[in-house]
């Protein structure tokens, strides 16, 4: 059991350092007319497309962490351990479907300022 705390704290740690979709995007040259105009919408667009991202991380997450703590089990509790990793592992599976998904947002964002015509790099 030690070893999913271990992981799931090290994971929660690199997860929640990620939030790319709030960066500004670096541009190359001065910004065109209508620019704020067409972020508003691009990110309203992005935030649309990637809702299930979070669910779907949470829950392999949490099969994931209760499969584990009931084969990591020494002390003879495996539905305990089980329940304990499948919520320790749906936490952190939570936490990198909001990383993937804030990662599939700012690609969406990206694309979609670039076929606006705007001179987006990321």
């Amino acid at each position: 059991m030690k070893m999913i705390f271990a992981g799931c704290a090290m994971l929660v740690t690199v997860a929640a350092c990620s939030n790319s979709f709030d960066e500004p995007l670096l541009t190359d040259g001065p910004k065109q007319v209508g620019y704020e105009a067409d972020l508003g919408a691009c990110r309203a667009l992005a935030e649309g497309h990637t809702e299930k991202t979070l669910q779907s991380g949470a829950v392999t997450g949490a099969v994931i962490g209760g499969i584990i703590g009931a084969v990591d089990s020494r002390d003879g509790d495996r539905a305990d351990d089980a329940l304990v990793g499948a919520v320790l592992g749906g936490g952190v599976g939570a936490l990198e479907g909001q990383s993937e998904r804030d990662e599939q947002r700012r690609t969406i964002l990206i694309r979609c300022m670039q076929g606006r015509g705007h001179r987006v790099l990321a």
